[in-house]
């Protein structure tokens, strides 16, 4: 009976050391010996914009070799949207869920739209994850007095984890009003497509007109998914004849070229202008040549216009690497994977706490634009908004704008 029992003991153990095996895989590796992984989360379908972002990024990992000190980097790269180029809520939560869950994951960047940040910042933040956005704008993500509850409501652990490189709406809507009136225009209709970033952003702008020689006629949402716009635009039209400009919060894929189309067709003599969440190849490819003449303000500039030495070093190697132009916010992207990169060579021991406190206490960043850093609620100190028109079927950087 005991020859039996130890034999019995003896193929158990034996049994046993496939299972210790593949739970060794699974679980996170010696600091010293294991992979880092960051992930990104973009819509990454029909709007060329997502694509480029992570683009960037690769090429900031490319030529840090893929690596922060001896720990090879992995990088993840996550869709959180559909086949339309808009945001999905439940693909953001499970990128978000995913990224957290993930022991070996130290950085979160993304996601584009500011809508979808307000969902996956909660996860992010319980999970101790360092999260870093280049396109999010919405104030409310990190200032207080943009709407009831924010953004303490995105904090639940009552530390900050999320930093972004992008300036924010309460400086491009300001920006956007002046420049209006600087155009000579006078009434303005404002349309937005009913979101976080654009019905936001749409509100600013009206916030601040009303302190400005604009007459607002009129302010509504628009539905994002419609095939046809004629109706909203026909009823503007009738209200006011001689309308001068129409204002557009939102994202090229929830319905700005269609607007832009059927503005043309209708023969409206009325201008158009949006915010950076228009400013992309995808815009000016499905407006056509009603995109002509467009004004759209973006945070920063269009990469084609950066000055400094960094930052004409990013087009040309961007250009090298993927054989076309950067589009907007990428070099924003960019900048934001430089920063994880510094908080990974920097981070002892390099584990998510650490990696989070060195980017919370970094100090000043070169940045493609120019030197920057993280004030103490997580935004760029690099505050420029500039204006662009569509010549040529493209955005082309006209001047910087003031803010104030």
């Amino acid at each position: 009976m005991a020859r039996h029992g130890l034999k019995f003991l003896l193929l158990l153990f034996i049994s046993f050391i496939p299972l210790l095996s593949v739970a060794g895989c699974n679980s996170p590796q010696p600091d010293d010996e294991r992979v880092v992984r960051i992930v990104t989360s973009f819509p990454m379908q029909r709007v060329a914009l997502g694509q480029s972002i992570v683009n960037s990024i690769r090429l900031a990992l490319i030529e840090a070799g893929y690596r922060a000190g001896d720990h090879p980097i992995e990088l993840v790269v996550l869709d959180d949207g559909g086949p339309d180029g808009q945001w999905l809520p439940d693909k953001e939560a499970e990128n978000a869920h995913r990224a957290a869950d993930d022991p070996q994951v130290v950085a979160y960047i993304g996601p584009l739209n500011s809508g979808a940040a307000k969902i996956s910042i909660p996860i992010t933040n319980r999970g101790g994850l360092a999260h870093i956005s280049p396109t999010n704008t919405w104030p409310g993500l990190t200032k207080v007095g943009f709407a009831p509850g924010e953004p303490g409501i995105f904090y639940p652990t009552g530390q900050r984890n999320y930093f972004r490189t992008a300036p924010t709406d309460d400086l491009q809507a300001p920006a956007a009003v002046k420049w209006a009136e600087r155009l000579g225009f006078e009434t303005v209709f404002i349309l937005d497509d009913g979101e976080t970033y654009g019905k936001g952003l749409a509100d600013l702008f009206e916030a601040f007109a009303f302190n400005s020689r604009l007459t607002i006629i009129g302010h509504q949402s628009i539905d994002k998914t419609a095939a046809d716009f004629r109706d909203v635009l026909t009823a503007i039209q009738q209200q006011a004849p001689n309308l001068d400009l129409i204002y557009f919060g939102g994202y090229s894929a929830n319905g700005a070229p269609l607007l832009v189309r059927q503005m043309k067709e209708l023969n409206m003599a009325a201008r158009f202008m949006g915010p950076d969440g228009i400013v992309d190849s995808y815009f000016v490819q499905q407006a056509g040549p009603a995109a002509e003449g467009v004004y759209a303000t973006l945070v920063g500039v269009p990469p084609a216009a950066l000055t400094t030495q960094r930052g004409q070093a990013f087009v040309e190697a961007y250009k090298a690497a993927y054989g076309q132009e950067p589009e907007a916010f990428s070099y924003l992207a960019y900048d934001a994977a430089q920063v994880v990169l510094l908080a990974l060579n920097r981070a002892e021991p390099l584990n998510r706490s650490a990696v989070l406190e060195e980017i919370s206490s970094m100090g000043i960043i070169e940045g493609a634009a120019g030197p920057f850093q993280f004030d103490e609620q997580g935004d760029t100190t690099l505050k420029v908004i500039s204006g662009n028109v569509v010549r040529n079927q493209t955005f082309e950087f006209i001047e910087i704008l003031p803010t104030r």
